[in-house]
Protein backbone atom coordinates (compact mmCIF):
# COMPACT_ATOMS: atom_id res chain seq x y z
CA UNK A 1 0.00 0.00 0.00
CA UNK A 2 1.17 3.47 -0.95
CA UNK A 3 -0.72 6.03 1.16
CA UNK A 4 -0.41 9.80 0.76
CA UNK A 5 -1.80 12.87 2.50
CA UNK A 6 -3.29 16.09 1.17
CA UNK A 7 -4.87 19.20 2.65
CA UNK A 8 -4.23 22.85 3.38
CA UNK A 9 -0.83 23.98 4.65
CA UNK A 10 -0.88 23.51 8.45
CA UNK A 11 -3.74 21.00 8.29
CA UNK A 12 -1.63 18.45 10.15
CA UNK A 13 -0.47 16.23 7.28
CA UNK A 14 3.06 15.58 8.50
CA UNK A 15 2.09 15.13 12.15
CA UNK A 16 -0.73 12.75 11.26
CA UNK A 17 1.40 10.84 8.76
CA UNK A 18 4.13 10.42 11.36
CA UNK A 19 1.61 9.23 13.97
CA UNK A 20 -0.03 6.83 11.52
CA UNK A 21 3.35 5.41 10.60
CA UNK A 22 4.05 4.70 14.26
CA UNK A 23 0.64 3.07 14.79
CA UNK A 24 0.85 0.88 11.68
CA UNK A 25 4.63 0.44 11.92
CA UNK A 26 5.07 1.72 8.37
CA UNK A 27 7.92 3.81 6.98
CA UNK A 28 6.90 7.45 6.51
CA UNK A 29 8.51 9.95 4.14
CA UNK A 30 8.17 13.59 5.24
CA UNK A 31 8.66 17.02 3.67
CA UNK A 32 11.52 19.11 5.07
CA UNK A 33 10.61 21.46 7.89
CA UNK A 34 10.98 25.21 7.36
CA UNK A 35 14.24 25.21 9.32
CA UNK A 36 15.70 22.95 6.60
CA UNK A 37 14.65 25.10 3.65
CA UNK A 38 17.46 26.71 1.66
CA UNK A 39 17.78 30.45 1.11
CA UNK A 40 16.29 30.21 -2.37
CA UNK A 41 12.96 29.25 -0.77
CA UNK A 42 13.16 31.73 2.08
CA UNK A 43 13.86 34.55 -0.41
CA UNK A 44 11.25 33.54 -2.97
CA UNK A 45 10.23 37.15 -3.64
CA UNK A 46 13.78 37.87 -4.80
CA UNK A 47 14.65 34.55 -6.43
CA UNK A 48 11.24 33.85 -7.91
CA UNK A 49 8.30 31.54 -7.28
CA UNK A 50 9.41 29.08 -9.96
CA UNK A 51 12.77 28.57 -8.25
CA UNK A 52 11.05 27.79 -4.96
CA UNK A 53 8.45 25.58 -6.63
CA UNK A 54 11.06 23.49 -8.42
CA UNK A 55 13.20 23.10 -5.28
CA UNK A 56 10.27 21.62 -3.40
CA UNK A 57 9.55 19.39 -6.39
CA UNK A 58 13.09 17.98 -6.36
CA UNK A 59 12.56 17.00 -2.72
CA UNK A 60 9.02 15.61 -2.93
CA UNK A 61 8.98 13.85 -6.30
CA UNK A 62 11.77 11.38 -5.41
CA UNK A 63 9.67 10.37 -2.39
CA UNK A 64 6.83 9.40 -4.74
CA UNK A 65 9.17 7.21 -6.77
CA UNK A 66 10.59 5.64 -3.60
CA UNK A 67 7.01 4.88 -2.53
CA UNK A 68 6.29 3.37 -5.93
CA UNK A 69 9.37 1.14 -5.73
CA UNK A 70 8.41 -0.04 -2.23
CA UNK A 71 4.85 -0.77 -3.33
CA UNK A 72 6.10 -2.97 -6.15
CA UNK A 73 8.02 -4.96 -3.55
CA UNK A 74 4.91 -5.28 -1.40
CA UNK A 75 6.23 -2.91 1.26
CA UNK A 76 3.64 -0.42 2.65
CA UNK A 77 4.72 3.21 2.87
CA UNK A 78 3.27 6.63 3.78
CA UNK A 79 4.09 9.96 2.12
CA UNK A 80 2.99 13.14 3.87
CA UNK A 81 2.50 15.20 0.70
CA UNK A 82 0.71 14.51 -2.60
CA UNK A 83 1.17 18.12 -3.63
CA UNK A 84 3.02 17.53 -6.89
CA UNK A 85 0.38 15.20 -8.27
CA UNK A 86 -2.50 17.52 -7.41
CA UNK A 87 -1.10 21.00 -8.10
CA UNK A 88 -1.77 20.70 -11.82
CA UNK A 89 -5.47 20.89 -11.04
CA UNK A 90 -5.33 24.29 -9.34
CA UNK A 91 -2.17 26.22 -10.27
CA UNK A 92 -3.24 29.54 -11.78
CA UNK A 93 -6.62 29.68 -10.04
CA UNK A 94 -7.40 32.73 -7.94
CA UNK A 95 -6.77 31.44 -4.38
CA UNK A 96 -3.30 30.30 -5.45
CA UNK A 97 -2.00 33.63 -6.76
CA UNK A 98 0.39 33.71 -3.79
CA UNK A 99 1.99 30.50 -5.08
CA UNK A 100 2.60 31.74 -8.61
CA UNK A 101 0.65 34.51 -10.35
CA UNK A 102 -0.35 33.93 -13.95
CA UNK A 103 1.73 36.91 -15.09
CA UNK A 104 4.92 35.35 -13.72
CA UNK A 105 7.41 34.97 -16.62
CA UNK A 106 7.81 31.28 -15.73
CA UNK A 107 4.11 30.53 -15.35
CA UNK A 108 3.77 28.73 -18.69
CA UNK A 109 6.77 26.55 -17.90
CA UNK A 110 5.40 25.76 -14.46
CA UNK A 111 1.96 25.00 -15.88
CA UNK A 112 3.40 22.56 -18.42
CA UNK A 113 5.47 20.89 -15.70
CA UNK A 114 2.59 20.36 -13.27
CA UNK A 115 0.28 19.08 -16.00
CA UNK A 116 2.88 16.49 -16.96
CA UNK A 117 3.27 15.59 -13.28
CA UNK A 118 -0.50 15.06 -12.97
CA UNK A 119 -0.27 12.47 -15.72
CA UNK A 120 3.12 10.87 -15.12
CA UNK A 121 4.02 10.85 -11.43
CA UNK A 122 3.42 7.66 -9.39
CA UNK A 123 -0.11 7.45 -8.02
CA UNK A 124 -1.05 6.49 -4.47
CA UNK A 125 -3.35 3.61 -3.64
CA UNK A 126 -5.00 5.68 -0.90
CA UNK A 127 -5.16 9.46 -0.50
CA UNK A 128 -6.14 10.93 2.87
CA UNK A 129 -7.50 14.47 2.69
CA UNK A 130 -7.55 16.38 5.98
CA UNK A 131 -10.49 18.80 5.86
CA UNK A 132 -10.92 21.39 8.59
CA UNK A 133 -12.97 24.47 9.37
CA UNK A 134 -11.44 27.92 9.20
CA UNK A 135 -11.24 28.36 12.96
CA UNK A 136 -9.32 25.12 13.43
CA UNK A 137 -7.04 26.00 10.53
CA UNK A 138 -6.24 29.39 12.05
CA UNK A 139 -5.46 27.70 15.37
CA UNK A 140 -3.15 25.20 13.66
CA UNK A 141 -1.34 27.96 11.78
CA UNK A 142 -0.76 29.89 14.99
CA UNK A 143 0.75 26.80 16.58
CA UNK A 144 3.01 26.16 13.60
CA UNK A 145 4.02 29.84 13.49
CA UNK A 146 5.87 29.58 10.17
CA UNK A 147 7.49 32.65 8.60
CA UNK A 148 6.47 31.54 5.12
CA UNK A 149 2.79 31.33 6.06
CA UNK A 150 2.90 34.93 7.26
CA UNK A 151 4.81 36.25 4.25
CA UNK A 152 2.38 34.57 1.83
CA UNK A 153 -0.61 35.72 3.93
CA UNK A 154 -2.04 32.21 3.77
CA UNK A 155 -4.74 32.92 6.35
CA UNK A 156 -6.58 34.99 3.75
CA UNK A 157 -6.77 32.04 1.35
CA UNK A 158 -8.90 29.50 3.18
CA UNK A 159 -10.90 28.97 -0.04
CA UNK A 160 -7.89 26.99 -1.30
CA UNK A 161 -9.32 24.01 0.54
CA UNK A 162 -12.30 23.66 -1.81
CA UNK A 163 -10.07 23.51 -4.90
CA UNK A 164 -7.65 21.13 -3.23
CA UNK A 165 -10.48 18.79 -2.28
CA UNK A 166 -11.82 18.95 -5.84
CA UNK A 167 -8.35 17.96 -7.07
CA UNK A 168 -8.32 15.04 -4.63
CA UNK A 169 -11.74 13.93 -5.86
CA UNK A 170 -10.59 14.19 -9.46
CA UNK A 171 -7.48 12.09 -8.84
CA UNK A 172 -9.67 9.52 -7.09
CA UNK A 173 -11.82 9.26 -10.20
CA UNK A 174 -9.16 9.50 -12.92
CA UNK A 175 -6.26 7.71 -11.21
CA UNK A 176 -8.38 5.15 -9.33
CA UNK A 177 -6.95 6.26 -6.00
CA UNK A 178 -9.16 5.53 -3.00
CA UNK A 179 -10.00 8.79 -1.23
CA UNK A 180 -10.51 9.13 2.51
CA UNK A 181 -11.73 12.51 3.80
CA UNK A 182 -11.05 13.10 7.49
CA UNK A 183 -12.74 15.92 9.38
CA UNK A 184 -9.71 17.33 11.16
CA UNK A 185 -10.21 18.54 14.71
CA UNK A 186 -7.98 20.30 17.22
CA UNK A 187 -7.03 17.06 18.94
CA UNK A 188 -3.73 15.21 18.85
CA UNK A 189 -2.15 13.76 15.69
CA UNK A 190 -2.61 10.33 17.22
CA UNK A 191 -6.38 10.85 17.43
CA UNK A 192 -6.52 11.83 13.76
CA UNK A 193 -4.28 8.91 12.83
CA UNK A 194 -6.67 6.55 14.62
CA UNK A 195 -9.50 7.94 12.49
CA UNK A 196 -7.46 7.18 9.39
CA UNK A 197 -6.70 3.68 10.67
CA UNK A 198 -10.40 2.98 11.13
CA UNK A 199 -11.18 4.22 7.62
CA UNK A 200 -8.42 2.04 6.19
CA UNK A 201 -9.93 -0.99 7.90
CA UNK A 202 -13.25 -0.20 6.23
CA UNK A 203 -11.53 -0.30 2.82
CA UNK A 204 -10.24 -3.84 3.34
Amino acid sequence: MFLAFSGLPSSGKSSTARALGRILEIETLLEPEETDWPELVRERETMGAFTALTWFRTVRVPQLFIAERKRRKGIPIIVDSYYDVLIGDYLGKAPFDWLMPTDDPYFDAASAMVQADWERLPKADVLVFLRLDEGTWTEFMKKRDRDFDRSAQLRSHFEMQDLMLEAAQRTSKEHHTKLIVIEQRAGSPEETARQVERKLQELV
